[in-house]
């Protein structure tokens, strides 16, 4: 029945009740008279508000009061979360910089590093050069050619077997 006395209450708040509804009121608050009080406190509060001037109410209540709404659980919801230490910020900006200037470092060093060993083989190849006691004549690459055609044909046994006596 408490279900029935709900929709008696909102009845009452739209229209006049019937004489059905009075008499089936009655019946309920004579089977539960603890319920008779707070009925009649809540008709009390029926009186006052109908006896209230009727204010007109601006086009736009409806959005206003629904913005209100909204604000007020945003900033509940922004109270009751906890704020993040001052870390919790920095932390993944300097793990990006670190990285970044890890992959800076580590490049400067590889290049270094390669200029490094560059210059060592330069340094060898001069070294090499410098320790030929004697490199032939540029009057050699006169007869270039001379030289080339002599590569393709066998050698002479008799001149390679005097060569030795020679020096």
């Amino acid at each position: 029945m408490n279900d029935r006395l709900q929709e008696l209450r909102e009845i009452g708040w739209r229209r006049q009740w019937t004489a059905a509804e009075i008499n089936e009121l009655r019946a309920w608050f004579a089977a539960h008279p603890d319920d008779a009080a707070a009925w009649e406190a809540e008709g009390g509060l029926n009186e006052a508000l109908e006896s209230l001037p009727t204010v007109p109410v601006s086009s736009n209540f409806t959005a206003r009061v629904l913005e209100a709404i909204e604000r007020d659980a945003t900033a509940a919801g922004r109270a009751a979360r906890p704020r993040a230490p001052w870390w919790h910020w920095l932390l993944p900006k300097a793990a990006v910089a670190l990285f970044v200037g890890a992959i800076g470092v580590f490049t400067y060093f590889e290049s270094v590093e390669h200029r490094h060993r560059k210059l060592t083989e330069q340094l060898q190849s001069v070294a090499v050069i410098s320790g030929v006691s004697s490199l032939p004549s540029p009057e050699v690459l006169l007869h270039f050619d001379e030289i080339r055609e002599f590569n393709g044909t066998q050698p002479d046994k008799g001149l390679l077997a005097v060569l030795p006596l020679l020096q």
